[in-house]
């Protein structure tokens, strides 16, 4: 199998759990800004969900605008189920791709203008990679606020395959 579409596989089955481990949280809790790169939880959480919108719009061929094009929603729920269903869209892509399409290379412009070009492979493991260190993130806010974080290392998810 792909090692790449092993990351795919990965980064949903990490964002689930740590999705599934911050609902019992409330609005008032998500929100607190614990002096992260994006405030707290909420904010962490939002920066990942806008980054996975943000190159699946590039990966599906389409122009990236301003952040604010890729804010989530304000509804919790409604928030979860859009990104699992994003990951999930992602999964479904990636075990649908031609060898030879991992490889294909990708042009695109970030959110200033800036044009770049990558191939496939290197988009989703730059995703994968992303959002790892985003969610280590949220595991390090959930043990300031007195919560224990799930497990989302690389390795639980190779055990439970």
């Amino acid at each position: 199998m792909n090692d790449f579409l092993h990351h795919v596989r990965f980064n949903r089955w990490a964002t689930f759990r740590t999705l599934d481990s911050v609902r019992p949280l409330s609005a008032d809790v998500l929100a607190k800004d614990l002096q992260g790169s994006y405030g707290g939880v909420r904010g962490t959480l939002a920066h990942i969900y806008m980054a996975d919108k943000i190159w699946w719009a590039r990966l599906m061929g389409h122009p990236t605008g301003a952040l604010s094009e890729y804010e989530p929603p304000a509804d919790k729920d409604a928030w979860e189920q859009q990104w699992r269903q994003l990951l999930d869209g992602y999964v479904t892509w990636a075990e649908g791709l031609p060898e030879a399409e991992w490889g294909r290379v990708i042009a695109y412009k970030d959110v200033k203008g800036n044009p770049y070009q990558s191939p496939t492979w290197q988009i989703l493991a730059h995703l994968a990679n992303h959002d790892s260190y985003h969610r280590g993130q949220v595991a390090a806010m959930l043990r300031q606020l007195g919560h224990t974080p799930v497990g989302t290392d690389l390795i639980l998810y190779y055990r439970g395959l």
